[in-house]
């Protein structure tokens, strides 16, 4: 249904430029399913559209048949995935562009409108280069992605200017009918919808656009042009306004599955901090219950700058490289809490910039790869609005790269030098000793019960991967395990002493593995 005649008031500038989306096809990707358990309604039409059909191409998909951009998957319950603040489903309506009219009204960059005099975005607009909305229609919403913009708007804070409810809706009104739009929604905001499943990507990615009181009047237009959709959401309420505005483009992936370790690679525009380790052990949950991998460990910080950053992004191009991989996906969603706290703080922090603190406390994806010379890779995925990060672990056994030292040895190093490191395994993540260790620490034994007047400080050091302060309390405690096994068989207590230096005392590159390597170690040191 067209809005006609709106009111012109002030007349509000466009950007006017040559239109920048060309004769490409500009895809609108909305989701046209729902579970029975909600039922979608329909705006407009009978289902969302390819606007591909706009330029006039020919073999454009059936928008009735389309693969949709995502769905409102449901729990093994029945119960949909995708609810509002307070537990109800959230409804997902369909819509059909086909009765839009096309404009041919040029437009300039995004959000292609300029604000009234006076007027301004409060903490600046956010952009997004692709991330998913889900506009206000009928009973419900309906998801577009695309190109993003998102913005607080109302009036500079020092000034005579004093905001007006009225007179920035009558501006946007008349800019978005100069541009041809069709309004396809009036009604409340109804930002609950907002802040249910969907409080992590929408509430917070886009919250100048709905953080604002659920019965703000709030209206959605879609400017239909040849090769290119626009949709607009204004939430304009007597204190202050929200503007949403996407360009409704096809998703093209950026990160690509790379040919070796560490596979995954970031989308275009994000950082990638990261860290390996050679060897380490890592939980994956899979649905049911956790699988421990051990193996050459990534773990990676995915985040792009503050108002850039689109969990939606984020995991299109996971998507992608995992398709492109032929990996299995073991579960989307969120780890319950019971089985994440299964595992201490300790392990969580070396994996924190991965995949943080609290596993249970944001969205996750877990891959299983299957590579063609019979290796195995792990993905655990973290997708939240202001970061992403993934841990990356390559199967493999472990491969012991210590050697016994004879008392002998250590008797010799001890006194040239004062202090010798010993070849001593651990638990991943752990001061458990191994049991192929007790060779090496029978070693130590004799060398304390040939000289009753040696005493030692029994020192633990790490690499410098993962957190600092957790690598000290590692390091502490396996050096405390070491004088613990000694004192057990006999050695007398005031004759030793445990010290853990954590990452802080380095003998060698912590670039190289072979350097990490000769880092993690204990030693023990002449007092």
């Amino acid at each position: 249904m067209r809005k006609g005649n709106l009111a012109a008031a002030c007349a509000l500038a466009m950007m006017l430029s040559a239109c920048g989306g060309g004769a490409d096809s500009a895809v609108e990707e909305g989701i046209d399913t729902a579970p029975a358990a909600a039922p979608t309604s329909t705006a407009v039409g009978a289902a969302d559209g390819d606007t591909d059909r706009d330029a006039g191409e020919a073999g454009a998909p059936d928008p009735a048949t389309a693969e949709p951009a995502d769905s409102n998957t449901s729990t093994a319950g029945g119960e949909p995935a995708l609810v509002d603040r307070r537990g109800a489903p959230v409804d997902l309506v369909a819509f059909d562009i086909d009765p839009v009219p096309v404009t041919d009204v040029a437009l300039g960059e995004l959000p292609f409108i300029s604000l009234p005099d006076g007027y301004n975005t409060i903490n600046d607009g956010k952009v997004y280069a692709f991330a998913r909305f889900p506009f206000r229609m009928g009973e419900g919403l309906h998801w577009v992605e695309g190109r993003a913009w998102v913005g607080r708007l109302g009036v500079e804070r020092r000034g005579d200017k004093q905001y007006s409810a009225l007179e920035l809706r009558r501006n946007l009104e008349a800019v978005l009918e100069q541009a041809g739009a069709t309004q396809v929604f009036e009604g409340a905001l109804r930002n609950d919808l907002y802040y249910g499943t969907l409080e992590d990507e929408i509430g917070q990615g886009f919250i100048g656009g709905v953080n604002i009181d659920g019965d703000t009047p709030t209206t959605v237009h879609v400017i239909r042009q040849q090769g290119r959709t626009v949709w607009v959401q204004l939430s304009i309420g007597s204190r202050q306004a929200g503007m949403v505005v996407v360009e409704a483009v096809p998703f093209e992936p950026t990160a690509q599955w790379m040919d070796a370790f560490p596979w995954l690679s970031a989308p275009a525009g994000y950082g990638d901090r990261s860290s390996q380790r050679d060897f380490d052990m890592y939980p994956f949950w899979t649905g049911a219950d956790f699988e421990e991998v051990e193996g050459k460990a990534w773990i990676a910080r995915v985040s792009g700058e503050r108002n850039h950053h689109s969990m939606h992004e984020v995991r299109r191009n996971l998507e992608a490289m995992m398709d492109e991989a032929g990996g299995t996906l073991l579960f989307d969603g969120r780890i319950p809490r019971e089985a994440a706290e299964r595992y201490d703080a300790d392990l969580r922090s070396t994996y924190s910039d991965g995949t943080g603190y609290s596993w249970h406390g944001y969205d996750s994806m877990v891959y299983r790869v299957d590579l063609s010379d019979g290796r195995q890779v792990w993905v655990h995925a973290r997708l939240e609005n202001t970061a992403a990060g993934w841990v990356v672990m390559e199967r493999e056994g472990f491969v012991q790269t210590a050697g016994l030292l004879p008392a002998s040895a250590l008797k010799q190093q001890l006194d040239a030098d004062g202090r010798v490191a010993i070849q001593v395994n651990f638990a991943v993540d752990k001061a458990e000793i191994l049991p192929e260790s007790r060779p090496q620490i029978e070693q130590v034994l004799a060398l304390l019960r040939d000289d009753p007047a040696l005493s030692l400080s029994v020192e633990g050091h790490t690499d410098a991967t993962g957190d600092a302060d957790h690598n000290q309390r590692l390091s502490q405690a396996r050096a405390q395990s070491v004088m613990a096994a000694l004192v057990e068989q006999g050695i007398e207590a005031e004759r030793l002493q445990a010290a853990g230096f954590g990452q802080s005392r380095p003998t060698a590159d912590n670039d190289t593995e072979e350097g990490r390597a000769r880092n993690r170690r204990v030693e023990l040191v002449r007092t």
